[in-house]
């Protein structure tokens, strides 16, 4: 039997089956429909309650081919790159900055755009990494994960309904993000974002239906972590709240050291890798398994630049700004205070 409830197990344990992926496409397009009606109906009214606004465009920058192939290479051109614009658009170099400017703010999310974003992805977050606490915090093989691969696969095979929410609904939500970030702020890491995304779907399907998911809901869990900080600190840096963004920096920078450059690579990598193999032997799937771990080690990895440049601003006495990811960083939010500039 390849589904339904199993019968060994008793009720509570499903076994998983390729239906999934149907509900996984399901709830996605289920959490796209909830997300803009949270956004709209709730994030929206909070943020205009805390002051933040959408842009209103006075000025529009108009069409220009020739700078719009400048702005397209770069939100934030060289002195040079300015003057040969403006020879190529036969303009002066003040006419070039003003456009730049007007069309910076036309193409920018505003602070309210992104605070919805951030405050869906915050109580998502925080919803999921409660859930899977409650899941996971007394799981033997949360803390030996030597025990992920005792008996695998016949051992491993049924899962307790909590662990198939778990991994439906996180599924769910990596999927509807795969879509949302083609329409989402843009940000530098466009692509390797794309690339995670892809890795992790990858990870958790494959390990839902190789009987793998001792693993994968570990690898679910210790990501949650440090996307609740992040989101946190975002949300204060929207607010101006900078007790509470630097705060939930610190706790952000931490959660990702200890677990995704220490806790991942050293338990979960080394485990998929090496202690599965002196218990199962070489088998080639989990050869694929592990390439997918690799590649989200990389990824830490290349993120964890990002923080490191935070770090050195907060420790030359700024406080926690803009996620150094966004390519709209420094571009400013008040339309009103820039038509005056451009007078």
């Amino acid at each position: 039997e390849s589904s339904g409830i199993n019968a060994e197990y008793g009720e509570g344990h499903v076994y998983p089956k390729c239906s999934d992926i149907k509900t996984v496409a399901l709830l996605a397009a289920a959490l796209l429909i909830v997300r803009f009606l949270f956004e709209m109906l709730i994030a929206e009214p909070i943020g205009k309650w805390c002051g933040l606004i959408h842009y209103t465009i006075k000025n529009p920058a108009g069409p220009n081919k020739k700078l719009e192939a400048l702005i397209a290479k770069t939100k934030k051109p060289t002195k040079e790159q300015i003057k040969e614009a403006a020879k190529l658009a036969d303009m002066e170099i003040r006419e070039v900055e003003v456009w730049i400017r007007r069309k910076l703010r036309e193409i920018t999310p505003s602070q309210l755009t992104k605070f919805k974003e951030t405050l869906w992805r915050f109580m998502f977050y925080t919803s999921i990494f409660t859930y899977g606490f409650h899941t996971m915090w007394n799981q033997d093989y949360l803390w030996n994960t030597m025990l992920c691969w005792v008996g695998f696969p016949s051992l491993t095979w049924a899962v307790k309904d909590s662990l198939y929410y778990y991994y439906m609904i996180s599924g769910a939500f990596y999927l509807s993000l795969l879509f949302s970030q083609f329409t989402d702020t843009k940000r530098k890491d466009f692509w390797e974002m794309f690339l995670h995304h892809i890795a992790t779907l990858a990870l958790i399907g494959g390990s839902w239906m190789g009987g793998g998911y001792r693993m994968g809901s570990i690898i679910l869990f210790i990501h949650d972590v440090a996307d609740v900080f992040l989101e946190t600190a975002k949300l204060g840096i929207y607010l101006k709240f900078t007790m509470v963004s630097n705060t939930a920096f610190a706790g952000f920078t931490l959660s990702w050291i200890l677990l995704r450059l220490v806790f991942f690579p050293y338990k979960v990598i080394t485990s998929s890798l090496f202690e599965s193999t002196a218990i199962l032997g070489v088998w080639p799937a989990n050869l694929v398994y592990g390439l997918f771990l690799i590649i989200l080690q990389v990824l830490h990895i290349y993120w964890f630049t990002f923080i490191l440049k935070l770090l050195i601003k907060i420790s030359a006495g700024n406080d926690v700004e803009e996620d150094t990811r966004s390519e709209d960083e420094e571009i400013p939010s008040s339309s009103e205070e820039e038509d005056k500039k451009d007078q």
